[in-house]
């Protein structure tokens, strides 16, 4: 799930959301049915998703399943992901006109849950409908909380990990006899580039990242919090991070793009060509990607990001179920509303684990279907270690925050600019978006 788009200023597109309160006419075609009629237990569980492509198929293919197991009638709308998806969503809440359910990434829910336009999820009803918090890793289900509320329920999680090539790395000589590509330091990645690029002729390891909006933000903020890096982003202050530590994460990757190990010149699509075309024996990229790679390299294999600063830490998002803010609601609908995301989140993880997302049921985990996906449940683990955006109104997937920062740090990668530099670009953007006020709020 590549986001090359630049966020709108969430003040203008939550006054657009109050304006649409205003004029109701103005959201008809984006509200669809809407819940207008959500007082009716006869009336659809409506629900939005930004899911296309192979990603809408496999989830049409889980809500067909639930309609049929459950007979809830169920009303799916697919949306453009993006800007667009995010608006929309934000304006259906302000009209009151709002879907039943909808998918948000947990790393925007703080951005939402402030202002009123979500409900929090009710734990008791939850658990009458099969989830718990024992369900589920406790990285991820702590971050589905905004003021000790529940505001978003996990569907999966999708990290930021490593993908090889078995034949090339067999070649190369860097897989342990289990088939794992063992990696401990910044080193031994680099170590392990080198032999791959003596194998392919070139360089060894792929990772677009140059004028993207955010792949170079997911490789550092993983990498940073592995070195068990805070950080402070309180607003009427200075934002803060362990500048030492954020410098040596930033080194570390300049010092793999020496035209062997990485290179410096890439971007996303040729970093996903160079692999597929079997010119580099490992990338670093999202488990979004893994149908895509596997149908050019067959044996393709994949792990958890590699512990290389002493912490586990995996950066991640994850797709998530949200409450918009109803009007009105009946209990009778409210039950319905939650047998169906309970009956997605429990029953289809394993078919939506063939996306490659990760289920973040747990349970779903453990199942044959799951168990037999490959490489899926081989980083299946990098789930219990995954790390998030910081949580503040600014940040989150598709956003401004995320382009800014993977800016500052494509400079420094490249050898533009000194890493202490680019930390001090970074926390000087930071500091941009702390002065600016939460519309929110």
């Amino acid at each position: 799930m590549n986001t090359n788009y630049r966020s709108p200023n969430r003040r203008q597109f939550l006054r657009g959301a109050l304006a649409a309160a205003v004029t109701a006419g103005s959201v008809g075609a984006v509200a669809g049915c809407g819940s207008s009629a959500a007082g009716s237990g006869s009336a659809p569980v409506t629900v939005w998703d930004p899911f296309q492509g192979a990603d809408g198929a496999n989830m049409r293919g889980i809500i067909s399943d639930v309609s049929a197991r459950t007979g809830l009638d169920i009303k799916p709308t697919t949306l453009s992901w993006g800007p667009p998806y995010y608006t929309k969503l934000a304006m259906s809440s302000a009209s009151q006109q709002p879907p039943d359910a909808a998918i948000m990434h947990i790393s925007r829910m703080p951005g939402y849950a402030p202002g009123g336009l979500l409900e929090p999820w009710d734990k008791g009803l939850l658990a009458e409908v099969g989830i718990t918090e024992a369900d589920f890793a406790p990285a991820v289900w702590d971050s589905c909380h905004h003021d000790g509320e529940l505001y978003s329920l996990p569907l999966d999680t999708h990290p930021f990990i490593t993908f090889f090539n078995q034949d090339l790395a067999d070649k190369a000589g860097v897989l342990a006899p289990d088939g794992t590509m063992p990696i401990s330091s910044a080193e031994q990645l680099h170590e392990v580039g080198s032999k791959l690029a003596e194998v392919t002729g070139g360089y060894g390891i792929s990772f677009g990242y140059l004028m993207d909006t955010a792949q170079a933000w997911r490789l550092f903020w993983g990498l940073y919090r592995q070195t068990g890096g805070d950080y402070r982003l309180e607003p009427g202050e200075s934002a803060a991070l362990d500048e030492d530590r954020a410098a040596e994460v930033i080194g570390a990757v300049a010092s793999w793009m020496d035209g062997k190990c990485l290179t410096e010149s890439m971007d996303y699509e040729s970093g996903l060509a160079a692999y597929n075309g079997g010119r580099v024996g490992m990338i670093l990229s999202g488990v979004w990607e893994v149908a895509g790679l596997q149908a050019s390299v067959p044996r393709t294999g994949g792990m958890p990001m590699p512990t290389m600063f002493g912490t586990p830490a995996v950066y991640a998002d994850s797709h998530s179920y949200v409450l918009p803010q109803q009007r009105s609601m009946t209990d009778e609908r409210r039950r319905a509303v939650y047998e169906f995301v309970g009956s997605v989140i429990r029953d289809g993880g394993p078919q939506w684990g063939t996306a490659g997302h990760i289920p973040a049921y747990l349970p779903a985990q453990q199942t044959a279907e799951y168990s037999a996906l490959r490489p899926q449940a081989d980083y299946a683990a990098a789930g219990q270690h995954v790390v998030f955006d910081p949580a503040v109104w600014f940040a989150g997937a598709g956003t401004d925050f995320q382009n800014q920062m993977s800016q500052a740090l494509s400079n420094a990668f490249r050898g533009q600019t000194k890493p202490m530099d680019a930390v001090g670009g970074m926390l000087t953007a930071m500091d941009r978006f702390l002065a600016a006020p939460n519309p929110t709020a």
